[in-house]
């Protein structure tokens, strides 16, 4: 190596350390910047003001979580509102590993709370059953709901928006004769606080079911649905009947449904049924115990406003191709090879094997389906409807009526379309389905599950 290749190696090596140092140096000015700049501040900008109290526990029953969520909102409504097919792209969304994260995270929160009470020198200042504090939604709960200045403090929503839930404090309707009784007595099975304004009337004798009945009769008018059961001496609710006219009964259960897809229970309404509850159990000399919750017109409010968010119905239609219309006849051969039924109301019915209607095959003319009509009609389209609160899986049921539809398109040689007439691709039927995955979680979440009896009575 002569010395020209010496002093090219040296010099090389000299640029190299020369960037090393250059680097180190910068790197060290910009910490020293970043460190001048971000300097830690005392109070934390997010929180503001608000300080942890370790003697506030926040337990939130599930109708108050869901009125955070919805906000409350009048309305009126007459049908279910189609979903509409959008030109977005479709958002792929993984719900197993949401809901593997959303179980770990409360599991975490749950230890994380249980520590804090732990370490909080006063104890006696929480229940003596915190261990159990956080335990299943099916387990009674001693506690009293968080009050509306805890919430709001807590940034989680006006408190005025927040339906209280009765406790054994506070009356929550101005109702003659109230009272609570240490007697735990499980509802009848038709009636759900979730939907219903129940009163409880505790009789101080057996009495016959007559007068039960009258009032019932006296409320048919109201424009929302009115129950009467009465427990029978054999511990038994019975619905008020004409056949248990005659019985006796010791207990008696009153619930008016709050919400239905007309909209939301009136002031006049509700004031009647309060009035017509009142007297009865003045007439029996009863004692009356409300459930559910304090404010009926608020929570049956924001119960109408979700009934919005989530009364959609899944509608598409098969029109006549190239071949222009197809008879009637070959219509209902493959309409009834597929499982499919014609009912009364002149529509064809796919149902589940207890009876329940799952989707439905309109003509898409608006003239109702006869024997006679298909045996002497053309058909230039017909329409596949499914009630998505009503069904329950019904990712499944859409799939399957999908699966129907295109078997019907290539027989009859037409052509599936939305309602604007648009061609119905894998595309725009993924986006359905996407539609149809939120829309039952929101359902769940809310512990109405599509196609359950609950669910069935309130998108009657």
């Amino acid at each position: 190596m002569n010395d020209l290749q010496m002093a090219l190696v040296g010099l090389g090596v000299l640029i190299i350390l020369v960037v090393i140092l250059f680097n180190w140096w910068q790197e060290r000015s910009m910490r020293k910047e970043a460190a001048n700049r971000f300097t830690e501040s005392e109070s934390d900008p997010l929180m503001g003001d608000f300080q942890m109290d370790p003697e506030a526990i926040l337990k939130s029953e599930p109708e108050q979580v869901i009125a955070v969520i919805a906000p409350i909102a009048k309305s009126s409504r007459q049908a279910p509102i189609p979903i509409l097919v959008n030109d977005a792209p479709v958002e792929h969304f993984d719900h197993e590993n949401a809901v593997t994260e959303a179980a770990s995270a409360v599991a975490e929160f749950e230890r994380d709370m249980a520590a804090t009470i732990e370490e909080v020198e006063e104890p006696e200042a929480f229940p003596s059953n915190a261990d159990t504090s956080w335990q299943a939604e099916s387990e009674p709960q001693s506690e009293a709901a968080p009050s509306a200045e805890l919430m709001e403090e807590a940034g989680l929503a006006d408190s005025a928006s927040i339906p209280t839930l009765v406790n054994e404090t506070a009356m929550p309707l101005e109702v003659p004769g109230y009272a609570m009784h240490d007697e735990q007595i499980a509802l009848p099975a038709m009636i759900n606080q979730q939907i219903d304004l129940v009163a409880l009337l505790y009789l101080q004798q057996p009495v016959l079911g007559t007068p039960l009945r009258e009032f019932l009769l006296s409320l048919a008018d109201l424009d929302k649905p009115i129950y009467v059961y009465g427990l029978g001496l054999d511990s038994v609710w019975c619905p008020l009947t004409r056949e248990h006219e005659a019985s006796k009964f010791i207990r008696a259960a009153c619930s008016m449904q709050l919400a239905d897809r007309s909209g939301q229970v009136s002031r006049d309404t509700l004031s009647r049924y309060l009035d017509a509850v009142g007297s009865l159990g003045h007439k029996l000399n009863a004692q009356i115990e409300w459930q559910g919750i304090s404010d009926p017109i608020g929570y049956a409010s924001e119960l109408d406003q979700f009934c919005i968010e989530v009364d959609k119905m899944v509608g598409f239609h098969l029109t006549q191709g190239v071949s222009g219309p197809f008879t009637g006849t070959k219509f209902r051969g493959l309409a009834e090879a597929s499982g499919l039924v014609l009912g009364e109301d002149g529509a064809f019915h796919y149902q589940s094997e207890t009876g329940q209607r799952l989707f439905s095959v309109l003509n898409h003319d608006n003239n109702p389906f006869s024997s006679e009509m298909l045996r002497t009609s053309v058909i230039r389209g017909i329409t596949f409807q499914l009630d998505i609160p009503r069904v329950k899986n019904c990712a499944e049921v859409f799939n399957h009526m999908v699966l129907i539809a295109k078997q019907m398109e290539g027989s009859l040689s037409g052509q599936l379309v939305d309602d604007k007439q648009r061609a119905l691709g894998e595309i725009q039927i993924e986006k359905i389905r996407q539609q149809l995955k939120v829309i039952h979680a929101t359902m769940v979440a809310r512990g109405i599950i599509p196609g359950s009896p609950i669910a069935l009575r309130l998108f009657a």
